[in-house]
């Protein structure tokens, strides 16, 4: 049965609207996949503590040069935090010692108090200042007063001339704020009338803000000896914490087999190291595959769907024209494998999804032995091969199909060996046995 160009015109604006749908969706997975990675980094920089926190547990010589011995880390050698937190300990003793010989520190209680003189002297200004607002109201309320008082309307320094609109404009405004007021004349009876009290409504605010700055300028000595007295208090484990963290930036780029190596000659950490650089190294594993499925292979993909989109488009409208709508085509203008296809990458889309997902929340890190191959994370935590829009990852274990992790019998009980889980991955269609299409 042959087509006519308005079919043909209708198949592939339904392909492209089926397109659409898949690159946003696709497009989505990726940027979940990239805030996923992004959250991870606040795992690794607790994970990084945690395991600076094993080498350096106190700020002392020999503390510094076991972790050099058993880290490589020669930081502390360079700049240590001792003589900085020395340093610091005499700029906050000295900070607090100005304050508390500052004369409104001392008299705190009698300047800001419940009954300070200056909390009494801003009560009294607001007092006085209040009734002064509402006799201003009376005519600031009036449409466009403040205007003309600003550009001295009905006095010298009106520089409206009468041929401008301007000029008329504000004269008529004027008018009608006398009228209002019950006054004859702007200049001469409403201005006056206004600057009795705005006059000292002006001052009374300057007085409010003056009044404002001295309690706010004792609020906030008193604020700043808090605040010094505390960080002084805990000046040692703050400067501990910060060691820590300039020793786990060390740590997250360290070689993990030889740091698990020479955590060996020291017994009693050798388990809480070995635990540490596998959660160190595991958080940084996930990181990467999500980054590289994102980065490398979903994104990469739903720029095609996109382009394909533009394609059916394309079609769409060729076949919509005059010359084509009525006329008869073979039936292999269309493509009758479309929609499978399209479903196919739904399900491939949900699967991503929660293969993601399942990475994500694996937690297992310990049993990984730091002798595998970084790229061996994957099967550990999943128990099954990666999907081919993680193209690196998934070319690794191309060439390696009978690959197995190492595992560390002390943490963890695999159970199934890899290669039982790799081959229940294909019967149950886990492994992907094609890729990501749409012909």
């Amino acid at each position: 049965m042959a087509l006519q160009g308005t079919d043909i015109a209708s198949h592939y604006r339904q392909q492209a609207q089926t397109l659409g749908r898949l690159f946003h969706s696709y497009n989505a997975l990726a940027e979940e996949m990239g805030l996923q990675a992004a959250k991870l980094d606040e795992q690794i920089k607790a994970a990084r503590r945690e395991l600076s926190s094993v080498y350096l547990n106190e700020l002392t010589a020999v503390a510094f040069m076991r972790t050099a011995r058993l880290t490589g880390f020669k930081g502390f050698e360079r700049r240590d935090p001792r003589a900085a937190m020395a340093h610091e300990r005499k700029v906050l003793e000295s900070s607090i010692a100005k304050i508390d010989s500052a004369e409104e520190f001392a008299r705190r209680d009698q300047l800001v108090g419940p009954t300070g003189t200056l909390t009494q002297e801003l009560d009294n200004a607001r007092t006085t200042l209040e009734p002064l607002e509402q006799e201003c109201a009376k005519f600031e309320i009036h449409l466009g007063f403040s205007e003309l008082v600003a550009i001295g309307y009905d006095t010298p320094n009106f520089s409206d001339k009468w041929w401008q609109a301007s000029y008329w404009k504000h004269w008529a405004a004027g008018d009608k704020i006398c009228k209002a007021l019950g006054m004859s004349d702007f200049g001469d009876d409403v201005l006056p009338a206004y600057r009795m009290v705005a006059e000292p409504r002006n001052f009374m605010r300057d007085e409010i803000k003056r009044f404002s700055a001295q309690i706010d300028q004792v609020h906030e000595l008193v604020k700043q000896r808090d605040q010094a007295q505390e960080r002084l208090a805990n000046l040692e484990a703050i400067y501990l914490a910060e060691a820590q963290e300039y020793l786990g930036e060390h740590l997250e780029n360290a070689d993990a087999g030889l740091l698990e190596e020479w955590a060996a000659g020291a017994p009693d950490m050798l388990r809480a190291v070995q635990v540490g650089v596998r959660k160190l190294a595991g958080l940084a594993a996930k990181k990467r595959f999500l980054l590289e499925m994102a980065n490398q292979g979903i994104a990469p993909f739903a720029n095609q769907l996109a382009a394909r989109r533009a394609k059916a488009e394309a079609k769409a409208n060729k076949f919509t024209r005059p010359k084509y709508a009525y006329a008869s085509f073979s039936n292999d203008m269309i493509n009758t494998e479309f929609d499978e296809k399209a479903k196919a990458l739904e399900v491939q889309r949900e699967k991503l999804d929660r293969r993601t997902k399942a990475l994500v929340a694996a937690e297992n890190y310990a049993g990984f032995d730091m002798r595998n191959d970084q790229e061996l994370w994957w099967l550990y935590f999943m128990q099954s091969p990666p999907p081919r829009l993680a193209p690196n990852l998934f070319d690794y274990y191309q060439r390696r199909p009978n690959v197995q992790p190492v595992t560390d019998p002390d943490f963890v009980d695999m159970g199934p060996t890899t290669g039982e889980a790799m081959a229940t991955a294909f019967a149950a269609g886990d492994m992907e046995q094609g890729g990501a299409y749409l012909s």
